[in-house]
């Protein structure tokens, strides 16, 4: 749409300053806001759920995670993987354990 006297301005970047805020990384705001949106995410499909109950608070092993969830390996693996991603859950050989970040997960549910 065309506003007669106005005039849109660019602010001119040069190179570095591009460089500069492509690699800042996120700001506390949007580093917080991913946060959220993960955690949104981690609790909104229900086999995670159950997988984040069947760890609880003190850790369990792989089999009995699968067992208690009613998931296969596979799908425990599927979901531990996106835990583990948000910081959520610690894998360690057989045993998964929740993160201070899981405990506040499992603290929700």
């Amino acid at each position: 749409m065309f506003i007669p006297g106005f005039k849109f301005m660019v602010p001119d970047i040069d190179d570095d300053e591009l460089e500069d805020m492509m690699m800042r990384g996120p700001t506390a705001r949007e580093a917080k806001m991913g946060d959220h949106d993960m955690m949104f995410k981690a609790l909104g499909n229900p086999v995670r759920r159950r997988i984040i109950v069947s760890i609880g608070a003190f850790g369990k092993s792989l089999p009995d995670v699968g067992k208690e969830a009613g998931a296969d390996r596979s799908q425990v693996d599927y979901h531990l993987d996106f835990l583990k991603k948000g910081e959520y859950a610690t894998v360690e050989g057989d045993m998964v354990r929740l993160t201070d970040k899981g405990l506040g997960l499992l603290a929700n549910i």
